[in-house]
């Protein structure tokens, strides 16, 4: 067994829900076509890795994704592990909605997210909570005792605040992590969490 420890973070594929330009959150939308599809383009970078362990969002975007990838390179499904503080955020009542129908139905709202003041969205998670849960299950992953390499099959936002816990991205500072639809982004831990693949998409 290898000494060295790598996360490899995926965000789920595009969703039937569309993904790539709504809002969803809470919302449980399953997998496209499309989606299913990015999620497999992935698999050949992931080939031959002996994963210790994947863990992956409840949310069935993210779990469907976790068992393509498991199933694409042969790992048993023992491996997957679910954990629920990897929901992505709550978007409250601009669930399912574009950028365009928030600012419409939000205006106020809207323009304090643009400029970065907004706590939550309207009737939704407030954004230190969510950070916090997802930095709570980081560091707990983390903290254990395993070697060599751990699968996390998430969201947009999981996948971002996993990598501002673990880089440490202070409070209150933009980040640069774009994370898209069917995304890959690799960290090493040497002596500390280091960037070692970012924002790959086959």
């Amino acid at each position: 067994m290898t000494s060295e420890r790598r996360l490899w973070l995926v965000r789920h594929g595009e969703t039937e829900g569309r993904s790539s330009v709504r809002f969803h959150g809470s919302n449980d939308v399953r997998l496209s076509d499309e989606g299913r599809m990015q999620i497999r383009a992935l698999a050949p970078w992931l080939a031959g890795v002996p994963f210790e362990s994947v863990v992956h969002s409840p949310l069935v975007r993210a779990a469907e994704s976790a068992r393509i990838l498991v199933d694409a390179c042969g790992l048993g499904h023992r491996l997957l592990r679910a954990d629920e503080r990897l929901r992505e955020i709550s978007f409250g009542a601009c669930e399912g909605m574009t950028v365009e129908e928030i600012a419409a139905a939000f205006p106020e709202f809207w323009s304090s997210h643009q400029e970065g003041r907004a706590e939550g969205f309207p009737g939704g998670e407030r954004r230190a909570d969510f950070a916090a849960r997802v930095a709570a299950a980081v560091h707990d992953l983390v903290a254990a005792p395993w070697r060599g390499s751990v699968l996390v099959v998430g969201h947009r936002g999981t996948v971002r605040q996993t990598l501002r816990a673990l880089l440490g991205v202070p409070v209150g500072v933009k980040d640069p992590f774009g994370v898209e639809l069917g995304s890959l982004t690799v960290l090493r831990d040497a002596g500390g969490w280091q960037i070692d693949r970012i924002g790959a998409v086959p």
